[in-house]
Formats: structure tokens, sequence, C-alpha cells
């Protein structure tokens, strides 16, 4: 068995329920977790999602899956 910190977003959804957004942050330590969530874009106190605080989801980097060339750059 495993011990991971998740935050769940605070935010209110409609009168009975609340944002269903969550980080599984992988760390056990409280810390780690915070500063995994901040540069995931999410505001620490209260616990809310990039949408609910109104900040930019950072992009992950771009991946190719081909390798570009040359001849053929978008490839």
């Amino acid at each position: 068995m495993s011990l991971t910190l998740t935050l769940h977003c605070d935010a209110p959804y409609g009168p009975y329920g609340s944002c269903a957004a969550y980080l599984p942050t992988g760390s056990t330590d409280e810390a780690e977790a915070y500063a995994t969530a901040t540069r995931a874009g999410w505001q620490t106190s209260p616990d809310r999602c990039p949408g609910h605080a109104h900040r930019p989801r950072p992009l992950p980097p771009v991946r190719h899956l081909h390798p570009t060339t040359k001849e053929n750059p978008t490839s």
C-alpha cells in the first residue's frame, strides 16, 4: 500500500456540490505537494483548481511522435 497527497478543488459548484477537479501529487510531503500544485497552476489557500483560481494552466511540453526533418518540418 502507498500513501500520497491529493488536492481537491474547494470551489462550490451549484447549490449542492463542489468542483470535481483534483490533482494527485504523488508526494507524501505536504510542502512538496503544495509546490507541485503551484507549478500546475493551482491556488493553495484555499485549494482551487486553475479554472477557479482564474489562472492559466501551464501547457505541457510538446512531444513529437515523429522526428522533424528539414524536408518535412511538421511530421
